[in-house]
């Protein structure tokens, strides 16, 4: 325990919510907040539990799932370092966590006092319109994310998703899959060597090139035209 560092006030400017606080608001915040680690493959919280804290990732890598009626998991997002989640429970008028969080990998978290946010929120209307801003943005990506899922069969899925990947991190020639190709199978509903034959067909086509996690785009171009209109396709 002695070695967990304490919530900062740069950790504080990664929420929306709390980039405006004053010292004062920031010190009471950072008081309530509480430092969490959790082990590869154990929960952070259940579909349904109470939603006593918003979370920040600091380290490791998290998924949100849900669970079919026979047990099928289906990842809704995942998380990353640097990265927030369950600011919308703060809204609900009974605050549950509406899915499942587990660690992909060995992760540390700050959790941020739910009711505290909530008292923020009614006296300080700019920081719930930078909430707001924020539920919009994620709303948006996952409109996105189902309309990948329901419009686009799983080829498409997958380009798309490297282009999403490729725009989210400022068009780096290079980059590291940030999650193994089995939870970005899940995380697109495909299954894993299905996303592996559509890598394969993409590096045909001269879209990109692979070297284990690590994918260079080639011609962005064709991957965005393979993305929006299915000219490529595994065999």
């Amino acid at each position: 325990m002695n070695n967990i560092r304490q919530p900062t006030r740069d950790e504080l400017q990664q929420f929306p919510l709390l980039s405006g606080l004053d010292e004062t608001e920031s010190r009471r915040v950072l008081n309530k907040a509480r430092v969490v680690t959790v082990a590869r493959g154990e929960h952070l919280f259940h579909h349904g539990d109470p939603a006593r804290r918003i979370w920040l990732c600091r380290t490791g890598q998290l998924k949100l799932f849900r669970l079919s009626d026979s047990g099928q998991e289906k990842i809704i997002a995942i998380i990353n370092p640097g990265r927030s989640f369950a600011e919308a429970t703060l809204f609900m008028p009974a605050r549950v966590y509406p899915v499942h969080c587990a660690a992909l990998k060995p992760s540390e978290l700050v959790g941020f006092d739910a009711d505290d946010l909530v008292e923020t929120l009614h006296n300080d209307p700019e920081a719930c319109f930078r909430l707001l801003g924020t539920l919009s943005v994620r709303m948006h990506e996952k409109i996105n994310q189902i309309d990948s899922l329901a419009l686009q069969n799983a080829h498409l899925r997958v380009a798309h998703y490297l282009l999403e990947e490729y725009r989210r991190l400022q068009a780096p020639k290079t980059f590291r899959l940030e999650a193994s190709k089995k939870h970005i199978a899940g995380l697109l509903a495909v299954q894993p060597e299905t996303l592996s034959r559509s890598l394969t067909a993409l590096q045909r086509e001269g879209a990109l090139d692979m070297d284990a996690r690590y994918i260079t785009i080639s011609d962005p171009e064709k991957l965005e035209q393979i993305a929006r209109s299915g000219f490529s396709a595994p065999h």
